[in-house]
C-alpha cells in the first residue's frame, strides 16, 4: 500500500485537511470527495452494534484544497480551532465556509 492509498476514516480526513468534521461532511455530501470503501465496525459483541465507516484514500482528500481555490481554507483551518459553543453547527449561507445548505421544510410544508 502506498501513502496515497492509506485508509482514512471521516475524523482522520477531516483533521489532515485541518478542518471540522462538520465541513468535512458538507464536503462529502456535495461529492467533492468519495469514500473508497466501507467497512463494518462492530461495537460491543452483538451485530447490533455495527456501523458502516466510509473510508477515504489520502490522495483525494489532500486534493481538495486544490481543487476548490473558491474555499477560503485558512479561514475553515481556523474554525477548527473554536470551541463548540462559539461556532455554529453550520457555516451561515453565502459565508466564506466550506459549504452551504438549502434550509430543510418543515413536515407539511410542502
Amino acid at each position: 500500500m502506498t501513502a496515497d492509498e492509506a485508509p482514512l476514516g471521516p475524523d482522520q480526513a477531516a483533521a489532515r485537511l485541518g478542518v471540522r468534521r462538520v465541513d468535512f461532511d458538507y464536503m462529502r455530501d456535495l461529492l467533492w470527495v468519495r469514500p473508497a470503501e466501507r467497512r463494518e465496525v462492530r461495537f460491543g459483541t452483538s451485530r447490533a452494534g455495527a456501523v458502516m465507516v466510509p473510508l477515504f484514500t489520502t490522495a483525494p482528500v489532500d486534493a481538495l484544497p486544490g481543487a476548490h481555490p473558491e474555499v477560503d481554507w485558512a479561514r475553515a483551518v481556523r474554525r477548527r480551532g473554536r470551541t463548540a459553543a462559539a461556532s455554529p453547527a453550520r457555516p451561515p449561507a453565502g459565508s466564506a465556509g466550506v459549504a452551504s445548505r438549502r434550509p430543510r421544510c418543515p413536515r407539511g410544508a410542502g
